[in-house]
């Protein structure tokens, strides 16, 4: 199986699982106006992992100058994605910010082992090819 849908598969899959978990967990204590919020954390930190994901996997056999810039410069981009989506749901929704601070940062540091995990593997892979 290719790694990026591998990985596409195993992020996707497993933290649906725990969006499902969280949802229902979110229902049954009868906070059914959170869903919103939990949702788009949810997708927010999606967002953010897939594309430190796919910007690191491009840079990883560049050179060290050209893979720190992506890495530095995907996180500054990370975190005005980040900013934009908080922006927006203060502004424009309904969406209960409290929230979807909290599933953001819960999802965010979820993906986070997934995404140190990636970078792991490929360090052993690089170091065993050099």
């Amino acid at each position: 199986m290719n790694e990026n849908l591998k990985f596409l598969l195993q992020i996707c899959g497993l933290t649906s699982i725990l969006l499902g978990v969280v949802i229902i967990s979110v229902n049954l204590f009868g906070r059914s106006h959170l869903v919103g919020a939990v949702f788009f954390g949810y997708l927010v930190s999606l967002v953010n992992i897939l594309f430190s994901f796919f910007s690191i996997k491009w840079a990883f056999n560049k050179p060290n100058s050209t893979f720190f810039a992506v890495v530095l410069g995907g996180m500054g981009v990370r975190f005005l994605i980040l900013i934009a989506a908080l922006f927006c749901v203060w502004k424009f929704t309904q969406i209960s910010l409290t929230a979807l601070i909290v599933s953001l940062v819960a999802f965010y540091l979820t993906l986070q082992f997934f995404e140190i995990k990636y970078i792991q593997k490929q360090l052993k892979i690089r170091k065993a090819v050099s």
